[in-house]
């Protein structure tokens, strides 16, 4: 193993060699160009300025991160400060990996800022504040040049001024600086590696590329050796090589930089400490936590612990519940009085297991849009096709239609809103019914997420494809169980009343629940597009309404018959295309949370945001949806009362509202951070805490004061 070539003598006798020869030709060219560039215009005794130590680096050449890795050597630059004047050390943007040889170097291309700030005694007596500094500067190529550079800054004493002109330049080194990250990590050493455990939630495997470490203190790993990464729920395991002066116990604490394959590249970076894990202790990796709560989960279940067969349990207890919601609810009821009037047993049983292929084949094919989209880059979750007015449009078609055949209106055959054969029963030819019923359901639950979906939806995004496909289709056999655990309980169906008028009566009455689900997305669509999209919506539903209307008309000859289905064609055609014309509308307005009163006191979230009302004290945070009925049920129950908005006054809570009614990639990545996928999630920081408590996903006005109030939830 090398050991490190930076020591001064060394690259000085180096660099004495090769500046005869690079002398010559290469004035027109500099290899780096250094200055001081200040955010003020002037400095108030006192007073505090930023400034940036500026690197202009030419192509080719590199010049070096604190820890140069193998070799090289950060920037020594020394200040000659007036008396009344300090200096902070240099702030470091993290570097990357620059091969030099058979070495790896730590350091920076193209151009590099680092910024400090200079600080201004109250006594300061000169009218002109003088900085100059000097040192030297390693830069490198092929070979390394140890560049002499002298700074000086000039700034009047006085009122403080800031520098527009310099502002954005300041915005750029801050973008650069790693995040100061308190997570629970460890390095053990296993064998002759090095393996370090961060409890860091990186959601999606599949869009990190590449994972690298830069410790603080050189020569600890091996800079050249390869750095491998994993990544599972329980937060990401990294594989370093001992370096030369590696003893045991010593501290890496460092710089983890992650490179994502989202658009051009995503990079985030983080500084953190990594110590060793001390023999026979165990360092737990904190995940968030979900709390469950009543109807939510049984105790607390923290994702980072969740394996296959919790999240699958967990799916399957959601996709239950996903028979209670109110899109779902009438059409499996109808399907259920469909078994009175089954041919046997065996049939019944049949048409349970399609129907249940249906449901299943649905959830996968969700499933498999998700992962797609995923590994494209899109960041979506569970709900997404509802951030689309285009989608949500078609699904308030949809349930127009549905409502219309419940009412018997119109019948078209084995189709999928072809409930069963004339509204209510079930034969031997009616298999594609079965599976089209399946299909339905399916699509018409799109808009819930029901308790313990959340974070098994959450988990099976972030695993490889078999277990993502097992969790979703656990989430359909949980859906399609109560219908088919009736198929083979024919004492249920005996206790029904005998087939009669009252099922026609059941199947009308059904088709208002439909109606009503219609009204709520042209609601949601209100949101996403504007009150002319509402306008485009009604009328095309009100044209499609004819459509179906002239389909089920039974004119006597062909002639008749043929103008019918061109007529009606025409008229489908007609009531299509203002919902055509949505498909691009899913940003032509911001989306706005939804208040419950006019004074609404819910702040629009940010990250943002939420670090600056985290300073402050409490803070509550509501991810919803318009197109969330969980969400509006929660809101409407535990989030709008007298007693809710008396109770943020006197705890001093902050309550920040995310809304992911249209798509909104920083509240998705937000999401992806406590292993969601989709909403409702709600957060509580206590005061000076850095850790959230996620709150039951399903609540009560009693468990939203308690947590307020700082007790559990």
């Amino acid at each position: 193993m090398n050991r490190r070539l930076n020591l001064p003598w060394l690259w000085l006798f180096v660099g004495s060699l090769c500046l005869p020869g690079l002398a010559e030709g290469d004035d027109d060219q500099p290899r780096l160009i250094v200055d001081v560039v200040a955010s003020a215009t002037s400095v108030a005794p006192g007073g505090t300025v930023d400034l940036l130590l500026r690197q202009k680096i030419a192509p080719g050449w590199h010049t070096y991160w604190v820890n140069p890795g193998d070799s090289g050597a950060p920037p020594d630059i020394a200040f000659d400060l007036p008396e009344g004047v300090t200096v902070s050390e240099f702030s470091y943007p993290w570097p990357e990996r620059i091969p030099y040889g058979p070495l790896m170097n730590f350091g920076y291309k193209d151009e590099v800022l680092l910024p400090f700030t200079l600080t201004l005694a109250e006594d300061y007596p000169e009218d002109e504040l003088l900085l100059q500094g000097s040192g030297q500067v390693l830069v490198c190529a092929d070979v390394c040049i140890p560049e002499t550079v002298y700074l000086d800054l000039k700034l009047p004493v006085g009122e403080s001024l800031a520098a527009p002109s310099t502002q954005r330049l300041f915005e750029q080194a801050r973008q650069k600086l790693p995040t100061p990250l308190e997570v629970a990590a460890h390095y053990s050493l296993v064998g002759d590696q090095l393996i370090a455990q961060v409890a860091l939630p990186v959601p999606d495997n599949h869009r990190v590329q590449e994972v690298a470490w830069f410790p603080f203190q050189p020569d600890l790993i091996n800079s050249a050796a390869p750095q491998t990464f994993s990544l599972s729920s329980s937060g990401l395991a990294l594989t370093l090589m001992p370096g030369y002066d590696f003893a045991l116990g010593a501290d890496l604490s460092g710089v983890l930089v992650i490179y994502e394959a989202v658009g051009e590249g995503l990079v985030a970076a983080y500084e953190l400490a990594l110590p060793m894990k001390q023999d026979g202790a165990t360092v737990n990796i904190a995940m968030p936590e979900e709390g469950i709560g009543f109807m939510g989960g049984m105790g607390t279940a923290s994702l980072g612990q969740m394996g296959l067969l919790l999240a699958m349990a967990f799916a399957f207890l959601g996709g239950l519940i996903l028979n209670l919601m109110p899109c779902v609810f009438p059409v499996l009821s109808i399907k259920i009085l469909s078994l009175l009037e089954s041919a046997s047993l065996a049939d019944i049983r049949k048409h349970g297991w399609v129907y249940t292929a249906g449901v299943v084949a649905s959830f996968l094919a969700i499933a498999a849009a998700l992962i797609a989209l995923k590994l494209s880059g899109e960041s979506v979750g569970w709900g997404f096709q509802l951030q689309s007015p285009l989608i949500v449009a078609g699904l308030a078609y949809l349930f127009v239609a549905i409502g219309l055949n419940l009412l018997g209106l119109f019948e078209i055959g084995t189709s999928i809103m072809a409930i069963g054969s004339s509204g209510v029963r079930v034969h031997r030819g009616s298999l594609k019914s079965s599976f089209g019923t399946g299909v339905l359901a399916t699509t018409v639950a799109a808009p819930c997420t029901a308790p313990f979906m959340g974070a098994a939806i959450g988990y099976a995004l972030t695993q490889p494809l078999f277990f993502s496909l097992a969790v979703f289709a656990s989430l359909g056999l949980g859906m399609a169980a109560p219908y088919l655990g009736l198929c083979y309980w024919p004492g249920f169906i005996k206790r029904l009343p005998r087939p009669g008028a009252w099922m026609l009566t059941l199947r009308q009455l059904l088709a208002f629940p439909m109606f009503a689900s219609a009204i709520w997305l042209v609601w949601v669509l209100s949101f996403q597009a504007g009150t002319n999209a509402v306008m485009q919506l009604l009328a095309g539903a009100l044209v499609l309404s004819l459509a179906l209307w002239v389909w089920a008309r039974r004119p006597a000859g062909l002639l008749l018959r043929f103008t019918k289905v061109v007529f009606a064609l025409g008229l489908l055609g007609a009531a299509l295309y203002p919902v055509a014309k949505l498909a691009d509308q899913g940003q032509a307005r911001p989306s706005v949370a939804s208040p419950a009163r006019a004074e609404d006191p819910a702040l629009v979230y940010s990250q943002e945001a939420l670090a600056q009302a985290r300073q402050k004290g409490a803070v509550l945070v509501n991810f919803t949806a318009a197109w969330c009925i969980t969400c509006k049920v929660n809101e409407l129950n535990a989030l709008s009362s007298a007693d809710f908005y008396a109770a943020l006054d006197k705890h001093q809570v902050t309550y920040l509202k995310a809304d992911w009614t249209n798509e909104d990639p920083e509240i998705t990545k937000s999401l992806e951070a406590f292993g969601r996928s989709g909403v409702p999630l709600y957060l509580y920081y206590a005061p000076g805490s850095d850790q959230a408590k996620i709150l039951p996903q399903i609540l009560t006005k009693s468990i939203v004061l308690r947590v307020l109030a700082g007790g559990e939830a």
